[in-house]
């Protein structure tokens, strides 16, 4: 069985009492996937208090769900933003990609944070120190007013028709539910999206598998210079290991020296969805990481003999999972003919980067069939790919947006999801604004307001 024949299955559906003027919400529960479609299963009941009523909730941290935050409450809405973890930035910071993809040349959001937050290049690169990051990202929603809980999973929603109600979550204090008029699927993975039953793509058409996922390390007493590729590989063959990413990648970390976030890690066969094979990534990346570290101080000679490793991650990074259908799918004959729309809220100029799906150390699978061949010209994501084709008051921001497999390549670069932020938190709140749902607002009138508020 695919993954592919999953994504089509059912939901599994749980009543749950909500203090709403004594009425019963529905709540959308998980989806069934293969580990657990012949499982025995035990009945949850219980009553989630209504902690909050917001215009827009924001769910996942990251850099598309800061900017939809942000956008949401600059331009008026009540707005509430929910991360799972400690604090904000997700792939910027819990995963340690310290650097700012594709974000240059751009206005909104990643010119403002170019212009508070230190920035050093290094490879063409816009490198930044994790813990500013974390900071600054707070200061901004405080700015904004915009109300952050950190240590929440959304882990189910209130779905009536076409609409949504809000969402239940779990946490320190239990199971809470926050009601919204309108719904941002921030998470990445399409989690709240799937949660309400909507469809959704997930890898490659023929076998579903995805892109490979990566832990990071952050290692000191480097005396080096920044450093990647094969003269990094040979220093580790010296000592016996074969790194799983062969371009490994010493990042520096501005202001501490000897400071570096190590890349050399990429794990296959991952679905980012599951979370046996996510612990098993966790697991295997730290060891692999500790491998490394050994390895470099053994055999790197002398500006490697006083290196240690601080940490890892703290979280892995995933590149690619659910792709919510919405109202418009983008794909690769759109970045190939560099397709404008009259809803376009982001123009892309960055390619598609697909890391190999395949493990480049084993044979690959017989009788693949062949990818199509396009360039990248500069092109626009449309408004109605932000916009859930199963549910009017539900959005998509990131990379989890309604997209090809080849599009996403492309715009799941960080800078490219902060401009779907921003675009998702602005519809949101003019949709609250004028009494309607994204799905019926006008795409130039969004267009027109979003250009200026990243003008400035």
């Amino acid at each position: 069985m695919t993954r592919s024949d999953l994504n089509r299955r059912g939901f599994l559906t749980a009543a749950a009492a909500v203090g709403l003027g004594g009425a019963t919400v529905r709540a959308s529960g998980a989806q069934v996937d293969e580990a657990r479609e012949d499982a025995e299963f035990q009945t949850l009941r219980c009553d989630a208090p209504i902690v909050r009523k917001v215009d827009v909730l924001v769910c996942g941290g990251g850099p598309s769900g800061c900017a939809a935050a942000l956008y949401a409450a600059r331009s008026g809405a009540r707005t509430m933003l929910l991360e799972n973890l400690p604090f904000l930035g997700g792939v910027w910071t819990a995963v340690g990609v310290s650097h700012l993809i594709a974000g240059r040349g751009h206005d909104g959001l990643n010119a403002e944070i170019h212009h508070r937050l230190p920035v050093h290049q290094v490879f063409q690169r816009n490198i930044y120190l994790i813990e500013d990051m974390k900071c600054l990202l707070d200061d901004m929603m405080a700015e904004a007013d915009v109300q952050v809980q950190l240590h929440t999973r959304a882990v189910s929603v209130a779905r009536e028709g076409r609409l949504v109600h809000g969402v239940f979550t779990a946490s320190k204090s239990g199971f809470e539910f926050i009601q919204a008029d309108v719904v941002i699927d921030a998470t990445g993975d399409g989690d709240i999206a799937a949660a309400a039953g909507c469809a959704f793509e997930q890898g490659r058409t023929f076998d579903g598998q995805t892109q490979p996922v990566t832990l990071f390390g952050t290692i000191g007493g480097y005396r080096g210079q920044p450093a990647k590729g094969r003269e990094l590989v040979e220093i580790l063959e010296r000592g016996g290991w074969r790194p799983s990413y062969p371009p490994v990648t010493l990042f520096p970390q501005p202001g501490q020296p000897g400071v570096f976030q190590l890349m050399a890690t990429q794990f296959y066969g991952i679905d980012g969805t599951n979370v046996r094979d996510l612990s098993r990534a966790e697991t295997l990346g730290r060891y692999e990481i500790r491998k490394c570290v050994e390895a470099f101080r053994q055999h790197g000679g002398e500006d490697w003999k006083d290196i240690y490793l601080i940490s890892t991650g703290p979280a892995i990074g995933v590149r690619e999972t659910r792709r919510i259908q919405g109202r418009y799918q983008l794909t690769w004959e759109d970045l190939d003919r560099g397709a404008s729309f009259e809803d376009g809220i982001a123009e892309i100029r960055s390619g598609s980067n697909i890391h190999p799906v395949d493990d480049p150390y084993e044979s690959p699978p017989e009788d693949l069939p062949p990818s199509p061949r396009f360039r990248v010209r500069p092109y626009q994501i449309p408004l109605r790919s932000l916009i859930a084709a199963d549910v009017d008051n539900l959005m998509m921001a990131g990379r989890c947006i309604s997209g090809d497999v080849y599009a996403l390549g492309s715009y799941r670069l960080t800078g490219n999801v902060v401009r779907t932020g921003e675009a998702a938190g602005l519809a949101a709140a003019m949709a609250i604004e004028n009494g309607i749902v994204p799905a019926a607002l006008p795409g130039p009138q969004v267009v027109q307001r979003l250009d200026q508020m990243r003008a400035g």
